[in-house]
């Protein structure tokens, strides 16, 4: 477990300082290649999917009076099923601030991305194995996103149980679990705060 993190360490560290070192931020990585970054408009055009998992990402922003101060824009990583494509999971969000470092997770409702929602215990399943393989240009932020969940997934796995916990008690509110996951009221359930640069020197230099 502790070599697979500081596996993981190494790879998010190193796609990092790589690109730091040429002036390029991770947000400016995401953006792939565009001019210039529009609200909401997705990067990629048509997300990053590795066909063979189904596992896919892509990153955006939201309207500038929408946004959390400071952030520049966010990651939601997703599953989809290969036998129903139009079948999808979101797993987890990822938001990146103005230096394009990683500086909090959170969950969605439903209606956010439009999901088949699961299960705590499922989403952490799929989450674990996640892995978006890719070649060219993407590639780098591929191997930087499957090590960051890697990284962070014992907090991730907190904040994805509590979401189910959120969700219980909107459906006891609400009295319908079809509404409360459809409520505009409730969009961002569960967050919380991560530190880069705790979690790198955490594992990084750890014995194997």
């Amino acid at each position: 477990m502790q070599a697979n993190l500081s596996s993981a360490a190494r790879d998010l560290a190193s796609v990092q300082v790589a690109y730091a070192n040429r002036g390029i931020t991770l947000s400016e990585l995401a953006l792939c290649g565009a001019k210039e970054f529009l609200e909401w408009q997705h990067y990629p055009n048509n997300d990053l999917v590795d066909a063979d998992s189904g596992y896919e990402f892509y990153y955006h922003s939201h309207s500038s009076d929408e946004m959390p101060k400071g952030e520049h824009g966010h990651f939601h990583l997703f599953k989809r099923s290969t036998k129903n494509p139009e079948k999808f999971h979101h797993l987890i969000g990822v938001a990146l601030d103005l230096k394009g470092l990683p500086v909090r997770i959170f969950t969605t409702n439903q209606w956010v991305t439009g999901e088949s929602l699961l299960d705590a215990s499922t989403v952490l399943r799929l989450l674990k194995n996640f892995n978006v393989s890719t070649r060219g240009r993407m590639s780098p932020l591929s191997k930087w996103i499957n090590a960051f969940t890697k990284l962070f997934y014992v907090e991730m796995e907190k904040l994805i149980v509590e979401r189910d916990q959120v969700i219980a008690k909107l459906v006891e509110k609400m009295g319908s679990r079809s509404v409360a996951l459809e409520s505009k009221k409730y969009h961002v359930l569960t967050q919380r705060k991560i530190d880069l640069m705790q979690g790198l020197s955490k594992h990084l230099f750890a014995s194997h």
